[in-house]
């Protein structure tokens, strides 16, 4: 069962969530230059979202500062990170809403999304990760309601939950730009891994407690 946050509104319905995430990531820098049209992106994203979004609201939890779900994090503890077909399965990662949105994409494209996550999961394995922490599986701002403190707001309650159990807090982000935001609120980079297909960067971050 996901942990209550205190500050944070536990969001139980998964398309809330999928809807926030996607609206937020349309643009995100692994996926841009994997899929150039806006089109096919959103597709891509909806699609993955829908697949490891189910998995990590299993697993972990999604939460939102009230019930409107303006914005959202999902977090999972790292002993619940691990991923196989059955947890998968188990999660409703494969359910009909996935297929049905996946089937929208050529299978070139299909392809192409594979090996982005693929690729991910190579990168991540040269990442030292400490051995028990709080992974940030996303967090994600409707594009209207950016620049308005809410990524902040959410992450200090986040941080503040990790805080009170004695557990670090883990994320990764595309963009350069984001480090900074991390860092003013305590995260220090842990390591950068480089995708030599699809030319964007992790940058893996940490808050020790």
């Amino acid at each position: 069962m996901a942990a209550e946050i205190r500050g944070l509104t536990r969001i139980r319905d998964k398309e809330r969530v999928i809807a926030a995430l996607t609206s937020a990531f349309i643009d995100y820098p692994k996926l841009t230059a994997a899929f150039p049209g806006k089109e096919r992106r959103a597709i891509a994203v909806e699609s993955a979202l829908r697949f490891y979004v189910a998995f990590a609201m299993r697993y972990g939890g999604a939460y939102a500062l009230n019930s409107l779900c303006q914005e959202a994090v999902v977090i999972i503890p790292s002993s619940r990170r691990k991923a196989s077909k059955l947890k998968y399965f188990l999660a409703g990662s494969y359910s009909r809403r996935y297929k049905n949105t996946i089937w929208k994409l050529s299978e070139g494209e299909k392809q192409t999304q594979i090996e982005v996550f693929s690729e991910m999961e190579q990168m991540e394995t040269q990442i030292k990760f400490p051995s028990k922490y709080i992974y940030v599986n996303f967090l994600g701002v409707r594009p209207e309601y950016q620049k308005r403190g809410k990524g902040r707001a959410v992450m200090e309650k986040v941080l503040a939950y990790g805080e009170k159990r004695s557990l670090p807090i883990v994320l990764f982000t595309n963009e350069p730009k984001t480090v900074g935001f991390y860092q003013s609120m305590g995260f220090k980079i842990m390591g950068i891994t480089s995708s030599k297909k699809f030319q964007f960067i992790n940058i893996y971050l940490v808050k020790l407690q």
